[in-house]
């Protein structure tokens, strides 16, 4: 395949790349980024190590880097393979984990209100958690502030005073007691080799010696996905001193909730650019910039540009694509009682799941299925624990629990085709979708409109950089919702201002938006399809 100019610029980049330098490439939805990397292995004769989001990211990338001397893993894969020797498999470090410690009897807790033991115990382990995805050497109070302030909010922003007051007096109070907790249980693990996921990743960065034996075979690191890495894994990335190429799109950075980070802004190195998506053509591009240049504190740099479509695929065509769990459900629900065979994303887990939570609601404790629910001997622990915000997927199941829609779940997982290649459509969350594509999307009615996203924005700037950021991902996330499209996407006609028509002589690319505000203006809210 011929390499374009940005792509051949890019290659040569990565081929005279030297220790201790970075090369950010910042890649649209679609633009090559897979052939692109496999150029620039093919351009380097040393051994190099592309790190991937996730297991199945990494399978496609390892057959695609097959013929060059490029592995690819995950950056937890790569930190198992030198900590096997410390460990026999990953570990629950949890509440309860820590509760069986009895290390909370050896300190003294203050009594606050609404603070139980299991919940501070919880806020122990996402103190750990906290410290385990940063950059920092040492467990300080800022980790147990933000563990807390997960669960409470930020006092700061709260608009009721008195319960303002009452979070400020339950981080003084409890953030250096939590601080000391988890410092002695992050040692009791070690000394017992209890590794979680976050801990043994957290080993490299705090190991050098374990981190020279991970990247010892390796000349050069290329990392996927860097608008969604962690601090800790950016730290680590940067101690290896080995040349580095970060890929990612900053305009699909949307998981700061767990963390993330956008490292192609805090990494410092040449910048190039992908603008060119070979996923789809100009009648999306168009839909793309128009959500990108409505960003209130200014879209990118460059121009995403529509060069597709790409291939058509076998089996479902279309993907309804949501913001929220609930969203997809409503979704699913309505194009079933149309009669359409519809599949929707892992609804199996999530009846397990809704299954469990009302048993555990009903008090039926042998009836909990659920691996990730066992851990919890109450409703009221399960509610505890999802109201402190760290996992949304609790969050969902309690909501449905709470409004009684289990009765739909159970309908969707028994009329749902369970082979996603034999149905007429696929129902997705916009995060699960991530990575997909599809001939034509219809953007589910959960997503709200451009006025309620821009209100929400100017709120967030008299707040932190960090709500400015959540807010700035709701742009983000219906960006990538509406680029997992190749051929069209509909429903974003209710969501986003109307595309200008322009007048007098059109350019080529006025001319691709006067199309596409054609195709909008003859079907712009009318229901999905199939076919």
């Amino acid at each position: 395949m011929k390499l374009t100019d940005e792509q051949g610029e890019i290659k040569e980049g990565v081929a005279t790349l030297r220790a201790g330098e970075n090369l950010k490439v910042i890649a649209f939805a679609g633009a090559g980024k897979t052939t692109t990397l496999k150029a620039c292995a093919e351009a380097r004769s040393d051994r190099g190590i592309y790190l991937a989001f996730n297991g199945s990211i990494a399978k496609e990338a390892k057959e695609k880097l097959g013929r060059t001397k490029c592995q690819a893993k995950t950056m937890h894969g790569l930190a198992f393979g030198v900590m096997r020797d410390y460990m026999e498999k990953p570990a629950q470090i949890n509440a309860r984990s820590f509760m069986t410690s009895r290390i909370m009897d050896r300190f003294h807790v203050p009594n606050v209100k609404g603070w139980g033991d299991y919940r501070v115990a919880a806020a122990v382990s996402s103190t750990m958690a906290k410290f385990a995805a940063s950059a920092d050497a040492d467990f300080s109070s800022r980790h147990a502030e933000a563990a807390l302030m997960e669960v409470l909010g930020d006092p700061d922003f709260i608009v009721s005073e008195e319960k303002a007051q009452y979070v400020r007096d339950t981080i003084d109070k409890l953030s250096e007691p939590l601080r000391l907790m988890a410092f002695e249980y992050w040692g009791d693990c070690m000394e017992n080799q209890l590794y979680s996921h976050d801990m043994y990743l957290k080993m490299l960065d705090i190991d050098d010696d374990l981190r020279r034996d991970a990247f010892s075979r390796y000349k050069y690191v290329m990392i996927d996905e860097a608008q969604d890495i962690n601090p800790v894994q950016r730290s680590i990335l940067t101690k290896t001193g080995l040349p580095l190429v970060a890929v990612g799109d900053p305009y699909q950075q949307i998981y700061s909730w767990r963390g993330a980070e956008n490292a192609l802004q805090q990494l410092p190195g040449r910048e190039l650019f992908l603008t060119q998506s070979f996923r789809f053509g100009e009648n999306i591009a168009v839909i793309a910039r128009t959500i990108l240049d409505k960003i209130p504190d200014g879209g990118p740099e460059k121009r995403l540009e529509g060069a597709g479509p790409g291939e058509t695929g076998e089996g479902p065509r279309g993907a309804v694509i949501c913001r929220t769990n609930i969203g997809m459900l409503d979704e699913a629900i309505k194009y079933l009682n149309k009669g359409y065979k519809v599949h929707v994303d892992n609804v199996d887990g999530l009846l397990t799941d809704v299954r469990s939570a009302q048993a555990l609601k009903d008090g039926r404790l042998g009836d909990v299925k659920s691996a990730e629910l066992k851990q919890f001997d109450s409703w009221t622990e399960m509610e505890m624990t999802a109201e402190e915000g760290s996992d949304p997927g609790l969050s969902k199941l309690v909501s449905l629990v709470k409004t009684n829609r289990i009765s739909d779940v159970e309908r969707l997982a028994k009329a749902q085709n369970p082979d996603a290649n034999k149905v007429h459509l696929l129902v997705y969350t916009a995060h699960r979708s991530k990575g997909l594509e599809f001939d034509a999307v219809q953007l589910g009615e959960d997503w709200p409109d451009i006025n309620v996203m821009e209100s929400r924005f100017k709120g967030a700037e008299l707040k932190s950089e960090k709500h400015v950021t959540q807010a700035r991902e709701a742009y983000n996330t219906l960006y990538v919702a509406a680029t997992r499209a190749k051929l069209r996407c509909k429903g974003y006609g209710r969501i986003l201002q109307p595309v200008p028509e322009p007048t007098g002589a059109l350019t080529q690319e006025e001319a691709a938006g006067q199309a596409a505000a054609r195709y909008r203006d003859r079907r712009p809210d009318e229901d999905y399809e199939p076919g």
